[in-house]
């Protein structure tokens, strides 16, 4: 059986982080673009497994209910399993009931059930509420002798969303285990069951660094082959930059401008280093104003010479010699930001509170 294994689409997520309605729309429809390139990969498979959280919130778009209904239908004969998760659980007012599905959409109920694809088994199990403290299964076994997939949303990590036993797993004869939940790529192997989380097809914020995608695989009775397949329209990215003895906005521009290489994406620089210089953030915002989203964070710290200031007569000799002694303690760094915070404001300069 071949099959794309998906989670964590979240439509309809409002982007709020992006500060304008505008950037968060393009995002929105990003979003559904996404889910329209996996729906063009599934239709080369003989399944499409999507493991809960296809939806972000109660509101839903009617765009967003059409571009779905559209998509699914595409795939003709080619069915969509679906097991619910804690963002889209499965109850009379869930969108999967309101909605008019095409007949090859299935969503898993809240009780385990099983549909063979091909020459496989895909078992799956839906919440039925946002907080799942429980397990949804805690006794659980594929039968023998045929291969296996179980479709569910879900932590191995133990969380308060569908804790999910490792030693039922490993003990459970399944050959892959499709989940949900975790929002990056992640795999273990327990006893002969491949786990997998594809993580979300696009990042929403940058809690959700890098490339993003969806699993693409085949199950047979000789195991299980899978790849990684990127599919997302941007990246989020985290990038420090040291500054150390850069002394004007347009030398930090030119630092910058060496790793902000992709102007789609959404970046986070993170100013690190030693420097006298107090850069504006939104001078240097303003610098990359054709970048779709960056900002800018300052964590740089004033160089500080600590035996020659002790020895300066007045405020500033008095004030670094009374916080010396802390220095060298259990809260080195608290000090350090203290004698940082007091010389700059001795100095009458802006003071960078981190």
């Amino acid at each position: 059986m071949k099959f794309v294994h998906c989670a964590d689409l979240h439509l309809d997520t409002a982007f709020s982080g992006l500060g304008d309605g505008k950037r968060a729309a393009l995002r929105q429809a990003e979003l559904r673009r996404t889910f329209l390139s996996v729906i063009e990969l599934a239709k080369e498979a003989d399944v499409l497994l999507i493991a809960g959280d296809l939806f972000d919130q109660d509101t839903v778009e009617a765009e967003t209910v059409h571009t779905l209904c559209r998509g699914f239908a595409s795939l003709g004969e080619i069915p969509v399993l679906i097991a619910a998760g804690n963002h889209d659980p499965l109850f009379e007012q869930s969108y999967y009931k309101l909605m008019e599905l095409p007949p090859n959409v299935h969503v898993f109920g809240t009780e385990p059930e099983c549909i063979s694809v091909k020459d496989c088994d895909v078992y799956g199990i839906s919440f039925g509420r946002s907080v799942q403290t429980e397990p949804l299964l805690t006794n659980f076994s594929a039968t023998p002798g045929r291969p296996s997939v179980l479709l569910m949303h879900g932590d191995l990590g133990g969380s308060d969303y569908n804790p999910i036993d490792r030693v039922m797993v490993s003990q459970s004869g399944l050959s892959y285990l499709a989940l949900g939940h975790i929002h990056s790529y992640g795999e273990t192997k327990l006893g002969s069951t491949l786990c997998v989380y594809p993580g979300c097809p696009e990042g929403r914020g940058f809690d959700e660094l890098g490339l993003k995608g969806v699993v693409c695989g085949e199950v047979t009775n000789e195991g299980v082959t899978k790849t990684f397949v990127p599919v997302c329209q941007r990246q989020y990215r985290e990038i420090p930059v040291d500054i150390s003895g850069l002394l004007t906005h347009d030398e930090v521009i030119r630092a910058v401008k060496t790793v902000v290489d992709r102007l789609e994406d959404l970046y986070k620089i993170v100013l690190t280093g030693e420097t006298d210089f107090v850069p504006d953030t939104d001078v240097l915002s303003e610098a990359f104003s054709d970048c779709f989203f960056i900002k800018f964070y300052d964590t740089t710290k004033k160089p500080l010479e600590i035996e020659a200031l002790m020895k300066e007569t007045g405020i500033r000799g008095l004030f670094a010699q009374k916080l010396s002694q802390g220095l060298s303690g259990d809260e080195t760094g608290r000090y350090a930001r203290a004698l940082e915070y007091g010389l700059s404001a001795l100095a009458g300069e802006k003071v960078k509170i981190r």
